[in-house]
């Protein structure tokens, strides 16, 4: 288990909020712990496509959520914690490049909100600031 992540147990309590909650809990978190986790290999990041075809890339609170939710669907691939202030300073203008929106805590290709970069970068801030 990673250093700040947290037990199957605590993940599947999260996993059972509902959207709205799921997506507060997340910014909640990230301005605590300062990180966020993404899916992928030392190559490449996951990205998701969602029904009116935007690519979203899945973000998630801790490691374990991120785990359960794609564990086993490629060999080698894995969560990796990123920053927070890595991701909006660098991440966030590589994602505009990409045009790509953010999907937060995805449960069963359900993700608790999708987010543009710039609702992403003002509620992150928000978070930040009340921590």
């Amino acid at each position: 288990m990673a250093p700040d992540d947290i037990s199957p147990a605590q993940a599947e309590r999260l996993r059972g909020l509902d959207d709205a909650a799921r997506a507060a809990r997340t910014f909640e978190i990230l301005a605590d712990r300062g990180a966020l986790w993404v899916w992928g290999d030392e190559d490449e990041t996951l990205f998701t496509e969602d029904a009116e075809r935007r690519t979203l890339l899945p973000i998630w609170p801790h490691a374990t959520p991120a785990r359960l939710e794609n564990e086993g669907e490629v060999d080698g691939e894995h969560a990796i914690r990123v920053p927070v202030d890595e991701f909006l300073n660098e991440w966030l203008p590589q994602l505009e490049e990409d045009d790509a929106d953010i999907a937060i805590f995805p449960v069963e290709d359900r993700s608790a909100a999708v987010l543009t970069l710039a609702e992403f970068r003002s509620r992150m801030t928000t978070a930040l600031r009340r921590n």
